[in-house]
C-alpha cells in the first residue's frame, strides 16, 4: 500500500502519518484496533517462541560441549 500523497510504500499501517512526507493517512489505510491487537498477540507469541528456541540452542550447546570433554583413551593398533 502506498501513501496517497507521496506515493511511497507505507511500511507501517499502525502510524497515523506517512513516515516519509508526514501527511495524515486516511482511516481506511490504518489498521483497526482489532487488527492491531491481533498483530500484537502474534508478535508476543513469536517472541516467546524465540526465547524457547534460544534456551533450547543453549542447552544443546552445553550438551555438545559436555560430550566433547569426555576423555577417550587412544587406541593403539599393532
Amino acid at each position: 500500500m502506498n501513501c496517497p500523497h507521496c506515493d511511497r510504500i507505507l511500511y507501517s499501517r499502525q502510524h497515523k502519518t506517512c513516515g516519509f512526507c508526514g501527511v495524515e493517512l486516511p482511516a481506511e489505510y490504518l489498521l483497526s484496533q482489532t487488527e492491531m491487537a491481533q498483530l500484537k498477540t502474534e508478535q508476543q507469541a513469536l517472541a516467546e517462541r524465540r526465547v524457547i528456541a534460544k534456551e533450547k540452542d543453549e542447552e544443546d550447546k552445553k550438551r555438545q560441549t559436555a560430550k566433547s570433554e569426555i576423555y577417550m583413551p587412544p587406541i593403539f593398533y599393532l
